[in-house]
């Protein structure tokens, strides 16, 4: 249910994705970590995310990039943004070339 879920967009009740992320469904880890970053659990978002990114789950990679990104933890955005645009996400590719720019003071 979360997978087809997921796949379509559909939002995913959190009691229901953490059931899944316990249970090592890499969606369900995605899911539950932003329903954690949302409500501030940062640590716990970050655990979740980074066991989703290492199944090589392309948006955990993302959200965690953007998590550290908006945490001031510039390095670790920026591998997980490169991770994600090595493998082909086109807005990982744009996160980096945003922080790239600001980091080099072009600001675009």
């Amino acid at each position: 249910m979360v997978r087809a879920a997921y796949d379509e967009g559909r939002p995913i009740p959190e009691s229901l994705a953490r059931k899944a992320a316990e249970a090592g469904d890499p969606r369900g880890m995605t899911v539950y970590g932003i329903g954690l970053g949302q409500r501030g659990a940062y640590a716990e978002a970050v655990h979740w995310l980074g066991k989703a990114a290492e199944t090589g789950d392309l948006s955990a990679m993302v959200v965690l990039g953007t998590v550290h990104l908006d945490r001031g933890e510039l390095g670790d955005a920026e591998r997980h943004f490169q991770r994600a645009a090595d493998r082909g996400h086109a807005g990982a590719r744009l996160a980096l070339r945003q922080m790239r720019a600001r980091r080099n003071g072009s600001g675009h």
